[in-house]
């Protein structure tokens, strides 16, 4: 395959050599370097490069006929064609209840099927659709190859920025996502943002058909799920084109430019669409609140700002419980975690401390399996604040405490002696919330355990000797995050 994504646009190599040149370059020299044009008459260069250039917003011409291009948001900006996007297309059944195809397809740097595949079996189709959908590339359907896929998918969020055709292909994929124990990432985008900021119109619904109707000028051939991944992917290459040639060059650009289409959304609230902007893109919890000040809903977020940037998007497809938020939130409260686990913890006491109506339950996060304690010790991780740790102590099967300290790690004979109380006395004191806590805590333990610096309490004989390990351990894992030159 070709790698347009690699070759920059004739609009794109006439920005770049237009920036090199601020003093302004004539249309005639223009057309000579990039349309080939020997001796080119003045008028027929002037019409020719207005054809070529007029509608992109990055250039303009001066009183004298000379062409300009305005200088990138930002030289340490990353530009669109710079960030990691990847198409994300769902194939999802005709009451669009769960998901039969997933396609993985990296954008940039260039065009690329990063994993494909059936997350249902294509047997239970009706043949006539069996027979369309069907690629010769497909592999046979399984149960593993399916949860493997989605685990990718999860996973590719981690290094690239997931691009859905809907806001409703995104929340069945979390869902499923979710169902293997996996998160997706709250760093995506829908289509809808980009048609948008292309300045194209969004039509409704946006399907794969409507998308590259707008975008490319008529629908593409080829209707098995894995050409149709193929087809989303090359659509979103040029609305991404198109999007700089509307003068979007940069992530930030393209959230502003959605301020006005959203705007309504925000209509009698105490907080704004720049207010969300304007979030870390760190984890984090949060709160939507009534004008009575009552908690609506509590939720967590690996990406604060991301997360909460999603709620207010693609209004004619929302679910329901999106919509009333929209309609019902007044205020917003937001905590910034320094990890996914504080996250966790934080969300479920939060909960149960306010009980929010459209918080339906509260759910131990992936429950699927056998529960297996953690045995007694204690999680070191990032804290928010700089100059913090924060500590997650664990008693087996009793409670678990957050507890923050400051950084370096000091001697600390207050910390020493709620060390001997929690570990080293013959039982806590218990109440009901203490158990879900655990299991949530203890759930993501086992999954990320290699990942975690564990001091292991159960096997230390007093909390003297558990503090040493703290402090040696958190040692360790500082050092270790330094870049090698400040190790």
């Amino acid at each position: 395959m070709n790698d347009p994504a690699r070759q920059p646009s004739l609009h794109d190599a006439i920005v770049a050599f237009l920036r090199e040149r601020p003093a302004g370059v004539p249309a005639a020299g223009i057309a000579e370097r990039f349309l080939k044009l020997k001796n080119p008459n003045r008028n027929i260069s002037a019409a020719a490069i207005a054809g070529v250039l007029g509608a992109d917003r990055r250039c303009f011409s001066d009183a004298n006929g000379n062409w300009h291009a305005g200088a990138p948001a930002s030289p340490s900006m990353e530009t669109l064609f710079e960030l990691p996007w990847m198409a994300v297309y769902c194939l999802t059944d005709p009451g669009a209840r769960r998901i039969l195809y997933c396609a993985l397809w990296e954008i940039t740097p260039s065009l690329t099927c990063r994993g494909s595949g059936w997350c249902a079996d294509p047997r239970a189709l009706p043949i006539d659709e069996y027979d369309t959908l069907w690629s010769a590339a497909d592999t046979t359907f399984s149960r593993e190859s399916a949860d493997a896929l989605l685990t990718a998918a999860a996973a590719a969020g981690e290094k690239h920025i997931p691009v859905f055709l809907s806001a409703a292909a995104r929340g069945l994929l979390g869902a499923a996502c979710a169902a293997c124990g996996d998160t997706l990432t709250d760093d995506t985008v829908i289509a809808r943002e980009l048609l948008t900021a292309a300045g194209l119109g969004v039509p409704r619904p946006v399907t794969l058909a409507s998308l590259e109707e707008t975008v490319i000028g008529a629908e593409q051939s080829g209707w098995s799920a894995r050409k149709q991944g193929e087809r989303f992917a090359a659509a979103l290459l040029e609305l991404l084109r198109l999007c700089t040639r509307n003068g979007i060059e940069s992530r930030a650009q393209l959230d502003r430019c959605a301020r006005e289409d959203k705007a309504p959304l925000f209509a009698g609230k105490e907080f704004t669409y720049e207010t969300l902007l304007a979030l870390p893109a760190r984890p984090g919890v949060y709160g939507f609140k009534d004008r009575a000040g009552g908690h609506l809903y509590v939720g967590k977020a690996n990406n604060l700002k991301r997360r909460l940037l999603s709620y207010f998007c693609e209004t004619h497809e929302s679910p329901q419980k999106t919509e009333r938020l929209r309609a019902q939130s007044y205020g917003l409260v937001t905590h910034a975690c320094g990890s996914e686990l504080e996250c966790l913890i934080s969300e479920y006491r939060l909960i149960k401390k306010y009980s929010p109506p459209l918080n339906n339950k509260i759910k131990i996060a992936e429950r699927n399996g056998i529960y297996r304690p953690v045995s007694d010790c204690i999680v070191l991780l990032p804290h928010a604040a700089e100059n913090k740790g924060m500590s997650v102590w664990f008693r087996e099967n009793q409670q678990i405490l957050l507890k923050s300290f400051s950084t370096p790690f000091e001697a600390d004979r207050t910390l020493l002696g709620e060390l001997k109380t929690f570990f080293f006395t013959p039982r806590l004191p218990s109440a009901p919330s203490d158990f879900p806590e655990v299991e949530i805590a203890a759930r993501w333990i086992r999954r990320h355990a290699d990942a975690l610096v564990i001091v292991p309490v159960s096997r230390l004989s007093c909390a003297e000797e558990t503090l040493d390990a703290m402090r040696t351990s958190w040692r360790d894992m500082y050092q270790r995050s330094l870049p090698d030159s400040a190790a």
